[in-house]
């Protein structure tokens, strides 16, 4: 479990979760959130039926974040180094792109997610995957009835697979 005032990178199920769960406001106050504008984009933007995955402006949840820069050229950097076998959102991939530039061990990254899991595994970092039940718990926050991709068991399952059968 990171530290408090760690470095979360934070993706848009992620930060979907967190409102659901109603652990956002106590996660901004444990750790330094960082995201992509794309993954805010992709928690802002209306569907067709003009929902949003959170209840909230762009503009009001990306003050909330340190937000990094992604260059064409980092993305493609990001996409080679991942490979053709993993699927990735465009939200996913630039917070991806995003990762690679900062130092390994300042950083985790929140998205759960089985493309990001499968990236980070491609990339040698899948220890730096922390589930959005640790970070609540870690910052105090009790949260029951999570769905299953955001909890330690479904992360420990996905690292077992990886050691018992290599990659998807």
């Amino acid at each position: 479990m990171p530290p408090h005032n760690s470095i979360i990178l934070v993706d848009t199920v992620a930060i979907k979760g967190a409102h659901d769960a109603g652990c956002w406001k106590a996660m901004l106050n444990a750790y330094q959130l960082h995201s992509v504008s794309k993954c805010v984009e992709e928690a802002t933007r209306p569907n067709r039926r003009g929902e949003r995955l959170v209840a909230r402006t762009d503009k009001e949840l990306a003050v909330e974040l340190t937000l990094g820069t992604v260059t064409d050229l980092m993305r493609a950097e990001a996409m080679l180094r991942i490979g053709h076998r993993t699927d990735v959102d465009e939200g996913e991939r630039d917070l991806l792109a995003y990762s690679l530039t900062m130092p390994a061990r300042v950083w985790w990254l929140c998205g759960p997610d089985n493309g990001t899991v499968n990236a980070l595994q491609a990339l040698g970092l899948l220890d730096r995957m922390v589930t959005l039940e640790a970070l609540a718990r870690g910052c105090g926050h009790t949260v029951k009835n999570l769905p299953a991709h955001y909890t330690e068991k479904w992360l420990s399952a996905r690292r077992t697979k990886f050691l018992l059968e290599g990659t998807d």
